[in-house]
């Protein structure tokens, strides 16, 4: 399947609501934040302005899920201050759903690392709590990258590829040269400092 390079998908953001008791009933109303009396907002809590995601979206691409039904679409993304690949699943053609949320490539080669008996149970570690879909879209992408794919001896499981990482096979993908960063020079004190 072919990927694209591109801004990064739309965030939508909700305005932010709240219930408020009314006096003299029993009864709740949900207003903007705006639209409660002055009185009243000296006494409400203070709300956060909407979190801007550190992590900016480098490649999308797309692949098949592991039953074949269904086209799955991914992003790669870089953290803006560390610098570190992240994935996470954006699209599903089909009718399952699946949590949007990133995984950082450290994660997802602490599972895989060494591994020769992966399934989608594996990757529920990188999102505990939330859809047991998204372990199943994770290890699909993860095999259409080239860090893992189907144990011989049992195509149920998966194996990590040896000699490989996640920022491996995403640079190849991307089709961009891994960046290293070259160490700094160790710092000499000065003779007779």
């Amino acid at each position: 399947m072919k990927g694209h390079f591109g801004p990064s998908l739309p965030s939508i953001y909700q305005s932010q609501q709240r219930s408020i008791s009314m006096p003299d009933t029993n009864q709740t109303a949900t207003e903007n934040a705006s639209e409660i009396p002055a009185d009243a907002q000296a006494d409400a809590p203070e709300e956060a302005a909407p979190e801007i995601d550190p992590i900016e979206d480098l490649y999308h691409g797309d692949c098949l899920s592991i039953s074949g039904r269904s086209t799955l679409t991914y992003a790669i993304g870089r953290h803006k201050e560390t610098g570190e690949l992240h994935l996470r699943i954006v699209e599903n053609s089909g009718k399952g759903m699946w949590f949007d949320g990133w995984a950082p490539a450290k994660d997802i080669d602490a599972i895989v690392k060494g591994a020769t008996e992966l399934t989608a149970k594996s990757f529920h570690a990188l999102h505990p709590g939330k859809s047991i879909n998204t372990g199943g879209f994770v290890m699909a992408v993860l095999k259409d990258l080239g860090l893992i794919r189907a144990n011989e001896e049992n195509t149920r499981l998966h194996e990590h590829v040896p000699a490989t990482t996640f920022e491996k096979v995403a640079m190849v993908r991307m089709g961009k040269t891994i960046e290293v960063t070259p160490a700094k020079p160790a710092k000499r004190k000065a003779k007779g400092a």
